[in-house]
C-alpha cells in the first residue's frame, strides 16, 4: 500500500517517548517551574496528532481501494468515477500531511518566548501572561490562550523590548493598550523539552546570550525560520503595513531573505481577507536558491506561495513552451545593459504607440474611423482596460451603430451574415498583428535603435519551424509589450516579493511592479553583491522613482547593516579587503557577537587544478576535517562555471576520502556535502565552511567586480573560511598582510 508518512516530520515516530514526562528531574528551579505549562501544551498537541494520524491511515486505505477499482473496473463510467475519487483523496491527503507537519512543528518547539504585561487599564489588577510561539493554542476548557501567535499585536512587546520596561504599549484590536512589561523570557525547546531559559532582566545581556546561542547552533542546512530571534529593526520591516511598497538594502548576512519570508507570513496572518498565499509571488534568482528557502514558509504554516525565477515566470506569462529557448549566441554586455535600462523602456513605449496608431489606421473596414475613435475614447476614459478589450468593445460599438441604422432602413437581416464575417475578419487582423515575438522582433527593423543593437538582437531572435530563440535580456521587454497589449488584470498578484533585486534590470522590475495589486510589494537586495554583469542598478534612487511613477506611491526604504551570519573574525577579514576598495556609498557589514576561527590562507605553487597529488590530498583532508567537526555543508567557491567544472571533476575522484557527496552547481537542489559552485550560484546561500579556490591574479583583479565577488564569497560562511592562493602572487601578499592585521 502506498504510504505518505515519508512526507511527515520524523518526529511522528517518537510520540510515546515525548508524551512521557515522568522521568524529568531538573534541579534548576526556574526550568522546573516552567515544565507544568509545557507539559499541558504538549498533551494538547499530542491529542491532536493522535486524532490526525489515524485519519491519514484511513485515507491511504481509501486511496488503495480506488487504485484497485481503476485497475480492475471494466465499465468506463465507473473507472472515470474511481479516478475522480482518487484525485479528491490525494488532495485531502496533501492537506492532511501539511496539517500534521504543522502540528509536529508545534509539538517539537511549541513556544520560544514569554512576556508578563501589566496593563494600566486592567480592572482586575492581574498581569497578562503570554507564551509566544509559531502557532496559537487555546485551552478548550477555559478558552484562555496557552500560546499566542508570534504575529499577533501583543507579541510585538516581545520583539520591541530587550527586557522589562515601564510604560510600553501595543496596538490591540480595541485600541492602544499601555502598561509595564514585567518579564521577558526566552526558551530553547526541542522535542518538547526545555534546553535553556534566558531571562532578560538587565538590558540586552540575556537577549544577546539567547541570540548568540541560536547563531552558534546554525548549520549550513536549508534556510530556517527566525521567529525566536527576530531583532527590533527586522521586526519593524516584517510588520510594516500593507499597501506600501518596501525596499530593503541589506549587507550580506543581515537576514534580507528571511525577513521577506517572515513578512509574507505576517501579512497573510494580519490581512487574511486582503491577500492569500495562493495568489502571491516570490521572484528568486535561481532554482538552488528556491530549494534553499523552501522550508521556511511551510515551517510557519504557509503553503502554496508561487516561487519562481524571472525566466520561468516570464515564459509562463507569454505562454511559451519548450520550443522557446535561450540563444547560444555570444553576449554583448553593453547592449544587454541598454535593453534593461529606463531609456529602453521609453523606446518600447514609443514603439508601441506607433504600432498602435498604424494598427488602427489599417483596419480592413470602410468604417474604421468609428472603431478608431471609440478605441481612443475608451483608452482615455478607462486606463485599466487592456488593448484587446478596447478593440473588442470598439468593434462592437461600430457594428451596433451600423445595425441601429439598418433597423431603421429594414436591411438588418440582409446584412447580418456579412457583418458577422466582417467582425471576424477584423478580429483576425488584430490577432495576426499582435504576436509578441514578431512584434518585438520588428522593433529592431526600425530606426528607434542603432544598427549595431538591431543586428546583435536579430541574430539572437531566430525562428526555425516551431523553434524560437531569444536572448535572456529580450524576455522582459516582450513581457512589457505583452502587458501593454493584454493588460495585467489576469496576471495580477495580491503580493509580490523580489529577492536579489540588485541583479535585475529596470525592465524586469517594471513588469513586476505592474502586477503588484495596490502596490503590495517588498524588494530586497544589496548593491555590494551585484556580481552578474551587466550592472543595471548603481543606486536605489532610480528604482524608487520608477516605483513612484508606476505605483503612484512612495517607497518605504530600510537599511540593514548588521551581519548575523558569520563570525567577527571573518567579517573583520572581509572588511579589511573592502573598506578601501568599495565606493563610499556601500555599507560594510557590522559583525554581531559571535567569535570563531581566524581565516586561513593556504599557499601553493600553482592553481588548484594543477596541484601535486600531495597538495591535493592536503586540501581533501581539510575538507574532510570540516565534516568531522560537524559541518553539514562545505562550499568550494570558484570564479566562474568553467572554473567550477574543472574543480568538480578533480575533487569528485576524492569523494570516498572526503566521506561526503561532491556536488556540482548543475544540481538545482541545496544538498549537504561538498558543493562546488561559481560564486554567482552561491549568492544568497550560506555554508558552514567556505573554501575560496584560486584567489590569485589569474582569476581576480583590482576591479570592482573582483572585489564584489570576494565579498559575496567570503560572506557565505557561517563558521570557517579557507583561502587557497598562489605563492608570490600579488593577491596572496595582500591576503597575508590582512591575516597579520587581524
Amino acid at each position: 500500500m502506498q504510504s505518505f508518512k515519508k512526507y511527515l516530520n520524523p518526529l511522528y515516530k517518537d510520540l510515546e517517548q515525548i508524551a512521557d514526562f515522568s522521568n524529568i528531574t531538573n534541579e534548576n528551579t526556574l526550568i522546573g517551574d516552567e515544565y507544568p505549562h509545557l507539559e499541558k501544551v504538549t498533551k494538547i498537541n499530542l491529542k491532536k496528532l493522535h486524532f490526525l494520524l489515524p485519519k491519514l491511515d484511513k485515507l491511504e486505505k481509501e486511496l488503495e481501494e480506488q487504485i484497485f477499482l481503476i485497475d480492475t473496473e471494466s465499465d468506463l463510467d465507473a473507472k472515470k468515477e474511481a479516478k475522480s475519487i482518487y484525485n479528491k483523496i490525494l488532495v485531502e491527503i496533501e492537506i492532511l500531511v501539511q496539517r500534521i507537519n504543522n502540528e509536529l512543528i508545534a509539538l517539537d518547539s511549541p513556544y520560544f518566548g514569554k512576556i508578563i504585561f501589566n496593563p494600566s487599564d486592567s480592572r482586575t489588577g492581574k498581569p497578562i501572561i503570554m507564551y509566544i510561539g509559531k502557532f496559537a493554542l487555546l485551552d478548550n476548557d477555559t478558552h484562555i490562550p496557552l500560546i499566542t501567535d508570534w504575529r499577533s499585536p501583543i507579541a510585538n512587546l516581545y520583539y520591541q523590548n530587550s527586557g522589562p520596561k515601564k510604560n510600553v504599549s501595543f496596538e490591540a484590536p480595541v485600541g492602544i493598550r499601555q502598561g509595564d512589561l514585567e518579564q521577558k523570557r526566552q526558551f530553547q525547546i526541542s522535542r518538547a523539552r526545555i534546553n535553556g531559559i534566558y531571562d532578560a532582566k538587565s538590558g540586552n545581556v540575556a537577549a544577546d546570550e539567547f541570540l548568540l546561542s541560536q547563531l552558534n547552533q546554525r548549520l549550513g542546512k536549508k534556510l530556517q525560520d527566525i521567529v525566536s530571534t527576530i531583532q527590533t529593526q527586522q521586526n519593524d520591516i516584517i510588520r510594516e503595513q500593507l499597501y506600501k511598497p518596501v525596499l530593503i538594502q541589506g549587507v550580506a548576512g543581515s537576514g534580507k531573505t528571511t525577513i521577506l519570508l517572515h513578512r509574507l507570513a505576517y501579512l497573510f496572518y494580519t490581512y487574511k481577507n486582503e491577500i492569500r498565499a495562493e495568489n502571491s509571488l516570490i521572484i528568486a534568482p535561481n532554482q538552488m536558491f528556491i530549494d534553499y528557502v523552501s522550508d521556511v514558509l511551510p515551517s510557519l504554516g504557509i503553503h502554496s506561495v508561487d516561487t519562481q525565477t524571472y525566466l520561468f515566470w516570464g515564459k509562463k506569462i507569454l505562454g511559451w513552451d519548450r520550443y522557446y529557448t535561450v540563444s547560444a549566441e555570444k553576449e554583448d554586455l553593453d547592449i544587454k545593459q541598454f535593453k534593461g535600462s529606463i531609456k529602453f523602456l521609453k523606446i518600447l513605449d514609443t514603439y508601441f504607440n506607433d504600432f498602435e496608431a498604424t494598427l488602427l489606421a489599417n483596419i480592413p473596414y470602410s468604417r474604421k474611423d468609428i472603431i478608431e475613435k471609440r478605441y481612443l475614447e475608451l483608452k482615455a476614459q478607462f486606463s485599466n482596460i487592456d488593448m484587446y478589450e478596447r478593440v473588442d468593445l470598439a468593434i462592437e460599438y461600430a457594428f451596433a451603430q451600423k445595425q441601429f441604422k439598418q433597423v431603421r432602413t429594414g436591411t438588418l437581416d440582409r446584412n447580418y451574415e456579412y457583418d458577422q464575417n466582417k467582425k471576424r475578419e477584423i478580429l483576425t487582423y488584430f490577432k495576426n498583428s499582435c504576436n509578441i515575438y514578431s512584434l518585438y522582433k520588428n522593433l529592431f527593423k526600425t530606426d528607434l535603435v542603432s544598427k549595431d543593437t538591431a543586428k546583435y538582437t536579430l541574430s539572437g531572435l531566430t525562428q526555425k519551424g516551431r523553434l524560437h530563440t531569444y536572448r535572456v535580456e529580450d524576455l522582459a521587454p516582450m513581457v512589457y509589450l505583452h502587458q501593454k497589449m493584454f493588460g495585467t488584470k489576469n496576471i495580477e498578484r495580491e503580493y509580490v516579493m523580489i529577492d536579489e533585486a540588485q541583479d535585475m534590470s529596470y525592465v524586469q522590475l517594471n513588469t513586476l511592479l505592474k502586477i503588484a495589486k495596490n502596490g503590495n510589494m517588498t524588494i530586497a537586495g544589496d548593491l555590494a553583491q551585484s556580481i552578474i554583469p551587466p550592472f543595471y542598478i548603481d543606486d536605489w534612487d532610480v528604482l524608487i522613482k520608477m516605483i513612484k511613477n508606476v505605483l503612484q506611491k512612495d517607497t518605504q526604504y530600510y537599511q540593514l547593516n548588521r551581519c548575523y551570519r558569520t563570525t567577527i573574525e571573518i567579517v573583520d577579514f572581509a572588511n579589511n579587503i573592502f573598506k578601501e576598495r568599495f565606493p563610499k556609498s556601500y555599507k560594510l557589514p557590522e559583525a554581531v557577537l559571535r567569535h570563531g576561527d581566524d581565516v586561513k590562507v593556504l599557499e601553493y605553487d600553482t592553481d588548484v587544478v594543477n596541484l601535486k597529488k600531495e597538495d591535493i590530498k592536503e586540501l581533501v583532508l581539510i575538507m574532510k576535517e570540516q565534516f568531522t567537526k560537524g559541518a553539514v555543508t562545505c562550499a568550494l567557491l570558484c570564479r566562474d562555471r568553467n572554473h567550477a567544472d574543472r574543480l568538480f571533476t578533480l575533487f569528485k575522484e576524492y569523494e570516498d576520502v572526503i566521506d561526503r557527496r561532491v556536488i556540482s552547481y548543475d544540481e538545482n537542489d541545496y544538498h549537504s556535502g561538498l558543493l562546488v559552485l561559481p560564486i554567482e550560484n552561491a549568492k544568497g546561500l550560506e555554508f558552514d565552511t567556505v573554501i575560496f579556490a584560486d584567489l590569485n591574479s589569474k582569476y581576480y583583479g583590482e576591479d570592482l567586480l573582483s572585489i564584489k565577488l570576494l565579498y559575496v564569497g567570503i560572506t557565505r560562511a557561517l563558521h570557517r573560511v579557507f583561502v587557497v592562493s598562489k605563492k608570490g602572487d600579488k593577491q596572496t601578499m595582500l591576503l597575508k598582510d590582512l591575516t597579520r592585521t587581524n
